[in-house]
């Protein structure tokens, strides 16, 4: 029942079930920086292809940092 009314979130039990979440967190942050570095003259002419790239990439951070704070306040 004290867990119930325990309001932070992460704690350390929750801290370690989540440390799950690392490995993909850090495979996204290598290719986001992959991708970054890589196009070093800037915009090109498939400018909309790159976007589509940042989106998807940034939207895939998002989602699993949502995914891994949500996971925690339920667990």
């Amino acid at each position: 029942m004290s867990r119930l009314l325990d309001d932070r979130v992460f704690n350390k039990e929750t801290l370690l079930d989540s440390t799950v979440n690392l490995v993909p967190f850090g495979i996204l942050l290598f290719f986001f920086v992959l991708f970054a570095v890589t196009i070093p003259e800037g915009w090109r002419d498939g400018a909309l292809m790159d976007i589509y790239m940042w989106t998807i990439m940034i939207s895939m951070i998002w989602g699993l940092l949502h995914l891994t704070y949500a996971t925690a306040k339920r667990i």
